[in-house]
């Protein structure tokens, strides 16, 4: 029996049939006693009792009968009935107890003569019941003949003195062995308490430690705010899904998705709300999905669904169109109606994929084609994702080598004043040319590197080659301008980059007034208040600060109040219709409208044309950038064509 089903046999009815069987035990020993004095030891103690006065009883009659053997006269007969009597005299010498309660002599009248008066004689009690009774014949020696029976009472002080010393015996002995059975009851019943309570506190401790396993199970396995299996959980089903559907012959599917623009609604209603709105969202989708799919939180608003089993791709379809609907009904958060949309991006196994990993990336990729495409939408992942996965993999692996070995250059493209037509600043823009003369563009590489998490450390190379290079000017005797880098936001978001950042100005002995930051609306809709406080502090020490690409995200004029910022830059795009498209003019006058309000630098870039260049003008834009002035160069090639020796200047 294992410890655990014996603890498990220690119940209440068990102590029950313990105390029983002490009892019954008792009874046994107390019974098997009596039984032996009745049947055995009392007999013999009647048996020993008689046997002593019969003994005793005899030694008196043979004092009788010596007496009877000189009988002459009356005078001798006298004598007999004398030492009858005084035999109810004799008393036991142990106790002091009479041994003779009666005496009775029955005489032979036949054997004396009648002279004799020989008369029956009866001495004390002789009707005692419970005395020991002894028949003891006197005889006449010389004639042989019987004469007389001397009859004697005797005491039963023989057999209450056995009797006594026995009982004592035997009472000491039921008392010890009473003694015994309840210090064994006692005792037995101690170590059942003791075992019954180690067995709770074992029961306890088991149920607490299974307690513990399951939450450390539900920690470990399910994402404790949607209750949904979490990336561990669907990393272990997915693989398990897979084998399944390639065992059956059957497609499966991988839905990735996520909560459009959720970043504002943490922004605007608190990370609460958030907390609260992916609640909501894990509830509805739940209520869509089938019961032999797998849907789980990936990670922040970001989802998966596994459809395992699928025999074409309308089923796929039907679903994604349903979690799509599923999002139509506003969420109420805190009685406040949101209205929020998701993308969905899909691959199908086996043909996008083999193993989660590749199906995961695949899905991912198809989600941000579907954003692309205008949100609130779905799109299956193709030959065409399939290529540009390609080559976000080449340039992944690609691009920290060349960041490592120095292949990454920059180019500085001049920012002209459109009143005074001197270059007052320029654009630091990286390039990364290939050995066969090819090149990648930074549009592309930097997407990927924003996504692959190597924005940061090419921000900080842009940086101190920026600062280096200005170093290296000042230094072979040019008058510098200042140069405007770009920065991720997720720049702003890593720790201590004011502290890198303002160590490597005082490394190149720079001020902060010689170096300017253009950042993209994109930081604008992630501007926490670290990022805020992060331009704060860079703008307030003379580092100029500009919003790029202005117009062509998520503008509000609430950024432009709220950011320390010291210029915007209208985003090409608009540069380049606004001859002959009346809204983009539009646009351009009340961007520069609004910037002057705030007393912001206007910048245009895209200036191609001179027509372009007039135009920017003729709105009030401050400076101007574009292939109109000069494309990007190399360091030395700007510098020998746009910026003035010193010496020359002195001159």
């Amino acid at each position: 029996m294992s410890k655990q089903n014996f603890l498990g046999s220690l119940s209440p009815t068990m102590d029950l049939r313990y105390s029983m069987l002490f009892l019954i035990v008792g009874v046994i020993i107390i019974s098997l006693s009596v039984w032996n004095w009745h049947y055995d030891i009392r007999p013999r103690l009647v048996s020993e009792a008689e046997s002593n006065a019969r003994v005793l009883a005899a030694s008196h009659a043979k004092s009788i009968e010596a007496q009877f053997q000189n009988v002459t006269g009356k005078a001798d007969i006298s004598i007999i009935h004398n030492s009858i009597n005084e035999m109810l005299l004799i008393n036991d010498p142990n106790t002091g107890e009479t041994l003779y309660r009666g005496i009775e002599l029955e005489v032979d009248y036949d054997v004396f003569p009648d002279d004799y008066e020989l008369t029956n004689l009866s001495v004390g009690n002789t009707a005692c019941t419970e005395c020991i009774v002894t028949e003891n014949p006197v005889f006449i020696h010389r004639t042989g003949e019987l004469a007389a029976i001397l009859r004697v009472y005797a005491n039963p002080v023989f057999y209450q003195r056995l009797v006594d010393d026995i009982v004592d015996a035997l009472a000491v002995m039921l008392i010890g062995v009473v003694a015994v059975l309840v210090i064994a009851w006692l005792t037995s019943n101690r170590l059942l308490n003791s075992l019954r309570s180690r067995e709770r506190s074992l029961m306890f401790e088991v149920a607490e430690r299974k307690a513990v396993e399951a939450r450390l199970q539900q920690i470990a396995a399910y994402d404790p705010l949607t209750n949904l299996p979490n990336r561990y959980l669907l990393q272990t089903d997915f693989t398990r899904k897979l084998e399944e559907s390639s065992r059956h012959k059957k497609m499966l599917a991988t839905l990735f998705f996520d909560i459009d623009h959720f970043k504002e609604v943490n922004d605007v209603h608190g990370h609460e709300a958030g907390d609260r709105l992916l609640e909501e969202v894990a509830s509805r989708i739940s209520d869509v999905t089938r019961n032999y799919d797998l849907l789980a939180r990936f990670g922040g608003d970001e989802f998966v669904m596994i459809m395992s089993n699928v025999d074409n791709r309308s089923d796929v379809i039907y679903v994604a169109e349903k979690i799509i609907s599923s999002f139509k009904p506003s969420f109420v958060i805190n009685d406040t109606p949101l209205q929020v949309t998701t993308s969905i991006g899909i691959s199908i196994f086996p043909e996008d994929g083999s193993d989660p990993s590749e199906l995961l990336k695949n899905a991912d990729l198809a989600m941000y084609r579907a954003k692309a495409e205008g949100r609130n939408g779905y799109q299956f992942f193709n030959a065409e994702m399939n290529l540009e996965l390609q080559f976000s993999q080449w340039v992944e692996s690609n691009l920290r080598e060349a960041l490592d070995n120095g292949e990454l250059e920059l180019h500085f493209q001049p920012q002209v004043n459109l009143d005074t037509g001197k270059v007052v600043s320029c654009e630091a823009l990286i390039r990364w040319p290939q050995q066969d003369g090819d090149k990648v563009s930074p549009a592309d590489f930097i997407r990927i590197a924003e996504r692959s998490g190597l924005i940061n450390d090419i921000s900080t190379w842009v940086f101190n080659e920026a600062c280096r290079t200005l170093n290296r000017w000042t230094d072979e005797g040019f008058d510098t301008v200042r140069v405007d880098i770009n920065l991720s936001g997720k720049d702003f978001i890593e720790k201590g980059v004011l502290y890198r950042f303002l160590q490597t100005l005082r490394k190149y002995q720079l001020q902060p007034h010689q170096i300017g930051i253009e950042i993209t609306e994109n930081v604008l809709l992630e501007s926490t208040e670290q990022v805020i406080k992060s331009l704060s502090v860079l703008h307030n020490s003379g580092v100029h600060i500009s919003i790029d690409d202005f117009g062509t995200g998520f503008s509000s004029l609430n950024y432009l109040k709220k950011l320390p910022l010291s210029g915007i830059k209208i985003d090409q795009s608009f540069i380049h219709e606004a001859p002959s498209n009346k809204d983009d003019l539009i646009i351009i006058q009340a961007i520069t409208l609004v910037g002057h309000g705030f007393g912001l630098d206007v910048v245009a870039e895209g200036v191609e044309t001179e027509w372009h260049q007039s135009l920017c003008k003729g709105v009030g834009c401050n400076t101007m950038q574009g292939i109109f002035v000069s494309k990007p160069l190399p360091a030395d090639e700007f510098a020998d064509r746009y910026l003035k020796r010193i010496d020359s200047k002195a001159e």
